[in-house]
Order: structure tokens, then C-alpha cells, then sequence
């Protein structure tokens, strides 16, 4: 498999349009800000500095190292040997059987040498023909090397059952049916574990902001004490309002505490997706922002009609059951073969002389009938039923698959117009908490307000940053996901499956 990654990594297809930036100065997708680097996580020991990470990069490695696709890998060559084996059907084969024996009876030694190579060949309309020779040569003592020949051929051609171009190519047929099915296997195996490792990747942006967050906030609550403690010392406020800003700073050292343990064990879950050294400190070298997508739900509908890998699945199953309810129908009709064969018949003193040498030829012709009736044979019956059934539950299973496609794509386009919208409206929110608490640090300079209300408009902001966050992210993850549905991750991440 082989990786190109993009930077404009959101996605091409489903007819999207693109606005502007939803968070922050970082325009673009969070997968676009960076570039890929050669080894971002060359700096592993835990005494070194962090390795910055981005979003491609991750990609990039957990494509190449992850376990579960190495696997699906592994998983093709017996696969693409099944698809070999039956291809090989109509190749002609050749048995060579050799036996070499001595005896002694009644004081009497011989040897007797065998020798019988036989080529079978299995013809696409059915029929099966058979080349063998068979020689022998006896060697007794005292007396002369006696040696038989026997070549001879026969021909089955089925007319009825088993007889036919479409029954003797059906394991064919379902067999390359196969490996296009093995193929979206892989496939989805792959989209899944993409999405699975951008999600650990957000994850760990998120509590890598969240910890930002955390600090900003232990920061802005420090400051604030030391501002308290000069307005104390002038006289402008009362001792007793230190509590709550010193109260404010314990409480806001154990969130920052909670943070970095559940950034920590965010960066062990996506080492684990990447196969990497768990002593490898990285960090999520992007900022969490993208651009204002709109989707369109019919195209993303027939978007996933045609690259959804379950859906397609869904359809090569039935073409299977198809192929298989032929062959059951095939299979009650009448044994009808049409048989010939013919040979000769050879004895000599010794099966090395020349033609000259030959004692006695005998040659060999017949052609005919053979008819059989089965009569009572439920099982026959039995496996026609079986095949139609099968058939009629993979066609309700594919209008449950359209429905289950399609309530997918239009969650995932719902969501993602929700998201976008909360984002939006969380960054708005972030900005007037931000004017909030910086008017009000005004006013409690000029003895206007009052501590408590500075703490509360600064838990306000810190709040109000960590819902633009988990809007932001949600948003991103349900443009992911979105992918998902559709079918489409390779072809956002510019990813090409090798399976040479």
C-alpha cells in the first residue's frame, strides 16, 4: 500500500462547498496545516523534547505500521492464491505413477516395473478428457524380458447436468467475485482504521488544548491574586476576598492536574493505533480549525452507493447467490454424458525396442450414452431451495444495507451541519466572555466590581474556550466520519492500495 497525502484533507467528493475559517487564525483543516516530516518521532527518549506530530504524519505511519492492516495484508495472499487456484481450472494436469517390485516364488525372481503418466484436462463446456500410457516390463530369470504398453484416452461431455459453459465456469466466476469482494474488505478495513486513528489524533489535540486551556486559566486566576493583594495593600479591598482568588487557583492546579493525565493517556491510545514506541513523547502539531463546509445529501447519497465498501459487498453477494442458484438448478437435471474412448494395447519382449520389435497391436474405439435418472433425491431439491432462499435474503439484506446507507449519510450530513453551526456559535461565545472578563477586570481596578465576579467571568472564559474546542473537534470528527460513510477516505487522503 502505498500513501499520498494530500494537504487539502477534508474532502473531495459528496459536492462540497467550502467557506471560510470557523476557529482561530488557523485557516484550512487541521490535516493541512503541516507538512510531513521525515521522522517525526526520532525524539523518543523521555528526557528528550517532544516530537511534534501532524495530523498527515500520523496518517502517514499509522498506514504503514498499524497491526490490523498489516493483517488485512497478510490475509490477501491466501486470498489472491484462492483466486489462482481456481483460474487454474481449465489447465491441463499431469500424474505420474512408478512402482518398481521384486519377488521370488518357488525359487523363481522377477522384477516388474510400472510406469503410467496420465493427463487430465477439464474443458469449459464440461467435459473431461483423460490421456494415460501405461507400461510395464517383467524381468524373470533365465527367461526373456517380457513388456506391455497400454495407451488410451477418454472423453465425458455431461449434456445435461453438470454440462454447460456457465456451470463449469461458475467457481470461476464467484472466485474473481471474491477477490473483488476481498478487496473491499480491505478497503474498509483501511477506512476504518484511518478514521480511527485521526479520531485518537483529535483526541489528543483536544487534551492537549484542554491542558493550554488549563494553564491560561491557573494563570489568569494567579495574576488575579497578585492583584488582589495590591488593591489589599492599598486599602481599596478587603482581606477576606483573597480567599476566593487563592480558593480559585487550588481549584483550577487540580484541573490542570485531571488534564494532563488524560493528555497523557490520549498519546499512549494513539502510539498503540501507530505501532510506535510507547516512550515516544509526541505532541499534535496542529491547531484546531477548518474551513465552513456545506454538503449537498444527494450527491453525498450517490456518492455511497458507489463507494461505500459494506453497500458494495451487499451487491456482490447477491451476484454469488445467483451464480450458486444456477448450479443447484443445474444439478437436478438428468446425468446425460456423452462418453468416447479409445486405446491400444501393447506386448513386446522389451518396452525399449523400437515399433520394428513390436509383438502384437490391438487398437481400440467406442462411443455412446450414459443416462441416469435420479428419482426420490430430496437433497437435490434440497440445494435449490437452499440457493434461493439464500438469494432472496441477500436482496432483502441489500434494500436493508440502501436504507442503512442512506439514514448513515443523512445522519452524517446533519451532523455536520449542526457542528459546523456550534462551532461557529461557540467561537462567538468564546470572543464576548473574552470582552466580559477583560471589562470587568477594568471595573474591579477602578473599585467598581467585585472579586467574586471576576472569578465567575473567568470560569466563564474557561468554559467558554472549552466548549469552542469540543465544537471545533466535533466538527472535524463529523467531516471524518462523514468520509467514512462515503466511502471516500482514500480519496481525500490521496491513498492508493497497493496490492501487487
Amino acid at each position: 500500500m502505498t500513501g499520498r497525502i494530500g494537504r487539502g484533507a477534508v474532502l473531495v467528493a459528496a459536492g462540497l462547498a467550502v467557506a471560510g475559517p470557523i476557529m482561530g487564525p488557523a485557516a484550512g483543516p487541521a490535516a493541512a496545516q503541516t507538512r510531513p516530516r521525515s521522522t517525526p518521532l526520532a525524539a523518543s527518549a523521555s528526557n528528550a523534547a517532544p516530537a511534534a506530530l501532524s495530523l498527515p504524519e500520523a496518517v502517514y505511519l499509522g498506514i504503514r505500521n498499524n497491526r490490523a492492516i498489516r493483517g488485512e495484508y497478510l490475509q490477501r495472499v491466501s486470498d489472491r492464491f484462492a483466486l489462482r487456484v481456481a483460474e487454474n481450472t481449465f489447465t491441463p494436469r499431469l500424474d505420474i505413477a512408478a512402482a518398481a517390485t521384486r519377488s521370488r516364488a518357488a525359487d523363481v525372481r522377477q522384477t516388474q516395473i510400472t510406469l503410467g503418466p496420465v493427463v487430465t484436462w477439464d474443458a469449459p463446456t464440461g467435459a473431461r478428457l483423460t490421456f494415460g500410457w501405461n507400461a510395464a516390463q517383467t524381468n524373470v530369470r533365465d527367461q526373456p524380458r517380457l513388456g506391455t504398453g497400454q495407451v488410451s484416452f477418454q472423453v465425458v461431455q455431461p449434456l445435461l447436468a453438470r454440462g454447460g459453459i456457465d456451470y463449469a465456469t461458475a467457481p470461476i466466476r464467484i472466485a474473481r467475485i471474491s477477490e473483488q469482494n476481498s478487496r473491499l474488505r480491505v478497503k474498509g478495513a483501511v477506512i476504518d482504521q484511518i478514521t480511527g486513528i485521526i479520531l485518537a489524533y483529535r483526541t489528543l489535540l483536544t487534551t492537549q488544548e484542554q491542558v493550554r486551556i488549563a494553564e491560561e486559566a491557573l494563570r489568569r486566576s494567579r495574576d488575579l491574586v497578585e492583584v488582589n493583594r495590591l488593591l489589599i495593600a492599598a486599602g481599596r479591598l478587603a482581606q477576606v476576598e483573597l480567599v476566593q482568588s487563592e480558593a480559585s487557583v487550588a481549584s483550577l492546579e487540580l484541573s490542570l492536574l485531571g488534564a494532563r493525565n488524560q493528555n497523557e493517556a490520549a498519546r499512549l491510545s494513539l502510539l498503540t493505533l501507530l505501532a510506535a514506541d510507547p516512550a515516544s513523547r509526541i505532541v499534535a502539531a496542529d491547531r484546531p480549525g477548518a474551513p465552513s463546509v456545506t454538503v449537498s445529501l444527494d450527491r453525498a447519497l450517490e456518492t455511497a452507493y458507489a463507494n461505500q465498501p459494506n453497500y458494495l459487498g451487499t451487491l456482490l453477494a447477491i451476484e454469488i447467490n445467483r451464480i450458486q442458484l444456477d448450479v443447484a438448478r443445474n444439478q437436478r437435471l438428468w446425468d446425460l454424458n456423452l462418453v468416447a474412448s479409445g486405446g491400444n494395447n501393447v506386448r513386446r519382449t522389451d518396452v525399449l525396442e523400437t515399433v520394428d520389435a513390436l509383438g502384437r497391436v490391438r487398437s481400440d474405439f467406442s462411443v455412446g450414452l450414459q443416462l441416469n435418472v435420479p428419482i426420490g433425491y430430496l437433497t437435490r431439491e434440497q440445494q435449490e431451495v437452499t440457493a434461493g432462499i439464500n438469494l432472496r435474503q441477500s436482496e432483502l439484506a441489500l434494500e436493508t444495507a440502501r436504507d442503512r446507507v442512506r439514514q448513515q449519510v443523512e445522519d452524517a450530513v446533519r451532523n455536520v451541519d449542526i457542528q459546523r453551526r456550534q462551532a461557529e456559535l461557540a467561537r462567538r461565545a468564546r470572543e464576548l466572555a473574552a470582552q466580559q472578563l477583560e471589562a470587568e477586570l477594568a471595573k474591579l481596578q477602578a473599585g467598581r466590581s467585585s472579586n467574586f465576579q471576576v472569578v465567575s467571568f473567568q470560569a466563564s472564559l474557561q468554559q467558554a474556550e472549552s466548549t469552542e474546542l469540543q465544537a471545533v473537534i466535533g466538527y472535524l470528527n463529523t467531516l471524518n466520519v462523514l468520509d467514512q460513510v462515503l466511502g471516500t477516505t482514500l480519496d481525500t487522503w490521496r491513498i492508493e492500495l497497493n496490492d501487487g
